[in-house]
């Protein structure tokens, strides 16, 4: 608690007290007694309840008000506390209209400070994050069997390094068969990155990006023509080893750069819904999961993770 609530709840406690001494004094057969009685009562329920208001208000209140606001609450309560401290001395007691009014302007200096609970609500920030690499999925996904073939070709790899280490084929002939199975693979690797492209062409979500699209088929095409040519010439033992060689070498570091190429598309489209879909939430903050959160309290941060894949697979279906 800070030591201006604390100030102050030690106040509205000294005041509850002073109210109950106050009128033990005026007791001695004054005619105005029960009126007495209902004006120290009515004051003492003022008094508790702003006892309430303070013992509600968050400790770091302050953050909430100008630095001068506060140190001048502060200097009114510490004044106060003075005039009724010096009454339980022996001083002058302080009249009891003027005890009113100067609990009537603490009251007004903590209505000033006090947030009210809607706009504390207004003011807490609306924070949540997206697992981009999750979202990213749904376009994996959406080339399934591609990425099945891709794969069968690298189980193909696996098991001829295997028989060749078994001695079960030859060097040469191990050689010539992964030389084909690497292109194969390559091709499939390919054909990924252009069914995913053509998926992307032909949904209406990714007009915004049509011209980069175009342009990635257009440099996909002639390098899986050329592709097909040498695995071609491959398979009828028509290719010079060292030819396959750096032909398929050029191919792949050209594969590289398109696959680059397209996975910044699509996480530009991942980041592009992320966005409009905190914005339509009222969000104030997303973040990106795998970069920056290291935790989170599950009741204040969303994981909107599943809204973005919904709204990305939304994207992907219409055409």
């Amino acid at each position: 608690m800070t030591n201006t609530k604390l100030v102050i709840s030690l106040v509205v406690a000294l005041l509850l007290g002073f109210a109950g001494g106050y009128l033990g004094g005026m007791v001695g057969g004054s005619n105005d007694l029960t009126d007495l009685t209902d004006r120290v009562d009515k004051m003492g329920d003022e008094v508790e309840n702003l006892e309430a208001r303070v013992g509600k208000m968050p400790d770091n209140f302050s953050s909430f008000a100008s630095v001068d606001a506060v140190n001048q609450l502060k200097t009114t309560v510490d004044e106060l506390a003075g005039r009724v401290q010096g009454s339980s001395q022996g001083a002058p007691d302080p009249d009891l209209t003027d005890l009113r009014n100067r609990v009537g302007e603490l009251e007004t200096q903590v209505d000033e400070i006090e947030i009210p609970e809607s706009t504390a609500a207004e003011t807490q920030l609306k924070v949540g994050y997206v697992n981009a690499t999750e979202a990213f999925q749904v376009f994996t996904d959406a080339v399934k069997e591609e990425r099945e073939t891709a794969q069968a070709k690298n189980e193909e790899l696996v098991n001829l390094r295997e028989q060749a280490i078994q001695g079960e084929i030859s060097e040469e002939e191990f050689r010539k068969q992964s030389d084909i199975l690497q292109a194969e693979q390559l091709k499939a690797k390919l054909g990924i990155d252009l069914a995913m492209v053509e998926k992307m062409m032909n949904s209406r979500g990714f007009e915004s990006v049509a011209e980069q699209l175009e342009q990635l088929k257009g440099q996909v095409d002639p390098i899986m023509e050329e592709l097909n040519n040498t695995l071609s010439n491959m398979r009828e033992g028509a290719a010079a080893p060292e030819e396959v060689s750096q032909t398929l070498s050029q191919i792949n570091s050209q594969y590289t750069q398109l696959d680059d190429l397209l996975t910044r598309l699509i996480e530009q489209k991942i980041f592009q819904i992320t966005n409009l879909r905190a914005d339509e939430a009222g969000y104030d903050l997303v973040f990106r999961q795998e970069n920056i959160i290291l935790y989170r309290n599950s009741d204040q941060i969303a994981d909107l993770t599943e809204t973005t894949k919904e709204a990305l697979r939304s994207e992907l279906r219409s055409g």
